[in-house]
């Protein structure tokens, strides 16, 4: 059986390509995901959208076009590859750009300028993307809801982000940041 990392990872790449199971995943992929959010939260601004962009074609770049075939296009096993990878040789960068990542979504997703995620805002910013119920969304957001306040803040979701990740921990919260884990 893959290790609690391998399933995320394997995980992840099932969320990215949606209900087309096909659907290539390339550098306009993650472009798109921006772009997405930004139809999804129209009060968010250009240059939020324009940071969130740049953090996946930078995510891209440095960590994922390694593993792409010939054609731009990754697969599960090359995305998979692609993480265990970065973390094996760059784990400072590959960290940092997850977290910007997160920062990054996190203002977009944050639409009423508190700083905070309300779960409605999680909800929204991921249940827009994933095939993913409001069920499922609640339970993750509970997860990572460390203090259990009702809200995420910048340091839960860094530590979801990271957790989520790099974590072999079957029971650390971050395992939940796109809804159950399992």
């Amino acid at each position: 059986m893959p290790d609690v990392l391998d399933r995320k990872l394997q995980r992840a790449f099932t969320l990215f390509q949606g209900d087309d199971q096909s659907a290539p995943i390339d550098r306009s992929y993650f472009a798109g995901l921006a772009h997405h959010q930004a139809a999804t939260f129209p009060g968010a601004s250009s240059s939020k959208i324009e940071e969130l962009e740049e953090s996946f074609t930078t995510f891209w770049d440095r960590h994922l076009v390694k593993r792409a075939a010939a054609d731009g296009t990754l697969t599960g096993e090359g995305f998979s590859s692609a993480i265990t990878s970065a973390l094996d040789t760059d784990r400072e960068t590959f960290l940092s750009d997850m977290v910007n990542i997160g920062r990054c979504w996190f203002a977009v997703a944050d639409t009423n300028g508190d700083h905070i995620i309300e779960k409605d805002e999680y909800v929204k910013m991921y249940g827009s993307l994933f095939p993913l119920t409001s069920e499922e969304l609640a339970t993750g957001f509970a997860k990572m809801d460390r203090d259990g306040d009702g809200v995420i803040d910048h340091d839960e979701i860094r530590a979801a982000t990271l957790e989520y990740w790099t974590s072999n921990d079957p029971e650390a919260r971050g395992n939940w940041l796109f809804g159950p884990f399992e």
